[in-house]
C-alpha cells in the first residue's frame, strides 16, 4: 500500500473538522495576523515629499519618499518622548485588545464545538454562543473605524477627521492628507465573517432539526 501523501493527510484532517470549526480556525488565523499589521495608514503630501505613517498596536512605522523615490523608514514605538498622536495610539491600543478577546472567544467556541456532549447543545445555548461571537466580533471590527478619527481629529488638530477612510487639504500650509483601514483592518473584517459563519452554523443546524418533517404525499396501496 502506498503511503498517504501529505497534504492529503492534512486535507483529510482539515475536513473532519467540519464547515463550523473549519471557518472558526480561518477566523482565529486572520485575526491572529491582524494582531501583527497596522489598523490604520495616514498619509501626508507636502509639495514632492510623501509621508505614509502607518499605526500598529505598539509602533508607527513612517516611510518617506521624495520625488517618488523611497528617503527612509522610521519605526518610533508609542512610549518614545518623540511620538505625539497619544490618543490614537490609546484608541488603537484598545482596538487591538478588542482583537485578542476576539481570539480568545473564538478559540474557546472551537474547542466547546469540538467536545462530544456539545453536538447536542440545545438551540438556545447556541443561539447564545452565536450571539456573543456576533457581538464580540462585531465590536473589534468597528470600535476603531469610530474611535480613530475622533482620536486623530483631537491629535492633529488641522481638521475634523470626518471617517475612517477620507481625504482632505489644508492651506496653511498646503498638506494633502489621505487615511484610511490597514491591512490589519482588512484581515480583521475577514476573520470577522468567519468567525460569524462558524458560530451560527450549528445554530442554524440545530434550528432547521426542529422543524416538522414535510409529509410525503399520499399514494394508494398497490
Amino acid at each position: 500500500m502506498r503511503p498517504s501523501l501529505p497534504w492529503r493527510t492534512w486535507a483529510h484532517r482539515l475536513v473532519k473538522l467540519g464547515p463550523s470549526r473549519l471557518a472558526l480556525a480561518a477566523a482565529i488565523l486572520f485575526a491572529l495576523l491582524a494582531l501583527g499589521t497596522p489598523v490604520w495608514a495616514l498619509t501626508q503630501d507636502v509639495g514632492g515629499s510623501r509621508e505614509v505613517s502607518s499605526y500598529s498596536w505598539t509602533t508607527r512605522i513612517q516611510d518617506r519618499y521624495e520625488a517618488g523615490a523611497w528617503d527612509g523608514t522610521e519605526i518610533l514605538p508609542y512610549t518614545s518622548s518623540r511620538f505625539a498622536e497619544r490618543t490614537v495610539a490609546g484608541a488603537l491600543g484598545t482596538a487591538y485588545i478588542l482583537d485578542a478577546v476576539l481570539i480568545l472567544v473564538l478559540a474557546v467556541v472551537f474547542a466547546l464545538f469540538s467536545m462530544e456532549h456539545t453536538r447536542t447543545m440545545p438551540t438556545l445555548s447556541l443561539l447564545i454562543v452565536s450571539l456573543l461571537v456576533v457581538g464580540i466580533a462585531l465590536l473589534a471590527l468597528l470600535y476603531p473605524v469610530v474611535a480613530v478619527p475622533v482620536a486623530a481629529t483631537t491629535d492633529f488638530g488641522a481638521f475634523t477627521f470626518g471617517g475612517f477612510w477620507g481625504s482632505w487639504r489644508t492651506t496653511a500650509p498646503p498638506i494633502d492628507w489621505s487615511w484610511g483601514a490597514g491591512l490589519g483592518w482588512w484581515f480583521l473584517f475577514v476573520a470577522t465573517l468567519l468567525g460569524i459563519v462558524g458560530a451560527t452554523l450549528p445554530y442554524i443546524r440545530s434550528v432547521r432539526a426542529m422543524a416538522p418533517p414535510v409529509p410525503r404525499s399520499w399514494q394508494p396501496p398497490t
